[in-house]
């Protein structure tokens, strides 16, 4: 069996020593050294074959070349794919690689953190207290949404709020709201139904109707039923995403209605069928790629030691969500 090189033979090949070679082939900063000196043991690694060793470099550092995503139970959907592209990107650039996996059962999390030893947590979905103040005993800066101390509606990212705020300025005074069944979803589900209830609050409207959907036409047309056959009708739905405002659609057309006349819609996330709905969804954009280079970018910058004490800095805050105005709301 062929013997794999080693660092050292880099640097007898190189004429260097091995802290030189490891200076250049780990891309550190804040060493003198001469480009021609840098092509040289470049060079030399190449003809050898030479890789840094991936485990021998996490136990040297305490931590891996990873940073660990850790995403909702969710299906991943769209935007969700669109948010991993991104900081994947923003990461790779750097040098590191993005690993992105599904929240663990309680508790789990805390042992996967302590097995990959990443050099930053990005959370899609918050952890437990007990299983966060773990991880951050053990050195893992955490990155997150950005928000304000004690706000449960910030990682809702102002989706619900601009939902209603919208019907309101529309003339709407009664509003349901449609969201999935499946259980995966339900962190999502309760910041974004807690954010509307919130929006409806301040507006001086009764607490919005909530009805639980799958992406099916009889189920949606049941959902329609309950939300206008009643002394107090809603006028207008806020769905969870834009799929489950195309199941609303659906609903009313199974029952002979249309919106906005009997009942309008608004959906979130502007998927690219949107437009093509009948009639053209209303919704609320979310810029999931930019969304993605934040996390990127706070993930980066806890990885070259910007970030102390286990608090990312906010490199820069999620977008704004916008208002796609279309025919249905």
């Amino acid at each position: 069996m062929e013997r794999r090189a080693t660092s050292s033979d880099v640097a007898k090949a190189a004429g260097v020593s091995r802290a030189t070679v490891s200076y250049v082939l780990n891309g550190r900063t804040g060493q003198s050294i001469s480009a021609a000196t840098r092509d040289r043991v470049l060079a030399a690694a190449r003809v050898l074959g030479y890789t840094p060793s991936t485990a021998a470099r996490t136990l040297r550092r305490g931590r891996s070349d990873l940073v660990l995503m850790l995403l909702p139970p969710e299906p991943l959907g769209r935007a969700l794919a669109m948010i991993i592209d991104a900081a994947s990107e923003q990461v790779e650039h750097h040098g590191l690689r993005l690993v992105a996996h599904r929240l663990p059962s309680r508790g789990g999390a805390v042992s996967l953190v302590q097995s990959l030893a990443p050099a930053a947590l990005i959370l899609i979905a918050p952890l437990e207290e007990t299983e966060l103040a773990a991880v951050q005993a053990a050195g893992i800066t955490v990155v997150s949404l950005p928000q304000a101390a004690g706000d449960p509606l910030a990682p809702d990212l102002g989706i619900g709020a601009l939902q209603v705020k919208h019907l309101v300025e529309s003339g709407h005074s009664r509003i349901g709201v449609a969201v999935p069944p499946e259980s995966g979803y339900a962190w999502r589900v309760r910041v974004r139904v807690a954010a509307i209830a919130d929006a409806c609050a301040r507006y001086g409207l009764p607490a919005p109707a909530v009805e639980r959907l799958g992406l099916d036409a009889d189920e949606a047309a049941s959902a329609v039923g309950r939300w206008l056959d009643t002394e107090d009708p809603v006028s207008a739905v806020c769905a969870f995403d834009d799929d489950h405002a195309f199941a609303v659609l659906s609903g009313l057309a199974v029952r002979g209605l249309q919106a906005p006349r009997d009942l309008a819609v608004i959906g979130a996330e502007d998927i690219p069928l949107a437009g093509l709905a009948v009639p053209p969804l209303t919704t609320v954009s979310v810029d999931a790629r930019r969304l993605g280079e934040h996390f990127g970018q706070a993930a980066l910058a806890s990885a070259s030691g910007a970030a102390a004490d286990g608090a990312a800095p906010a490199v820069a805050r999620p977008p704004a969500v916008s208002l796609v105005l279309r025919a249905s709301a």
